[in-house]
């Protein structure tokens, strides 16, 4: 089975907040983004992880993002694995061509944790400039 991994600049932090009124705004919103990107994912596959997704920071250089991010910014990093083979695949023969299309212009809260100042709201796979998400499929490869 494939791991996926999904490097963002969105803050996907998984505070463990899980009522509202419980933690900080900050936290709230957190984890609003957290479930609103494991939705995302979890469309079409029911998925397995090992951790929540971690965050550091690293100079963007070659990693894809949109050319307007540079230098050095927080990353965070989610690797998982779908309950099947082939569940995000489309008929071009993307591995993950189904996921792309789940992610791509959903909406996010901004402002979090971030170092970067997003254009727009949502999570970007697409823009040149913009971009702020990427999906890798490693294949053969375990979290």
């Amino acid at each position: 089975m494939e791991t996926i991994q999904i490097k963002t600049l969105i803050d996907i932090t998984n505070p463990k907040v899980y009522r509202p009124g419980q933690g900080s705004m900050l936290e709230q919103n957190q984890y609003k983004n957290w479930t609103t990107f494991q939705q995302c994912i979890g469309l079409r596959s029911l998925i397995e992880y090992d951790s929540n997704p971690t965050s550091e920071i690293v100079d963007l250089k070659g990693l894809g993002f949109g050319n307007r991010y540079r230098g050095e910014h927080r990353v965070w990093t989610f690797e998982f694995r779908p309950d099947r083979s082939l569940a995000y695949d489309n008929d071009q023969g993307d591995v993950i061509g189904l996921l792309k299309e789940d992610i791509n212009s959903v909406p996010i809260i901004e402002k979090l944790t971030e170092t970067i100042n997003i254009k727009h709201a949502v999570f970007d796979l697409e823009s040149p400039q913009n971009r702020n998400i990427i999906i890798k499929a490693l294949l053969g490869q375990s979290t």
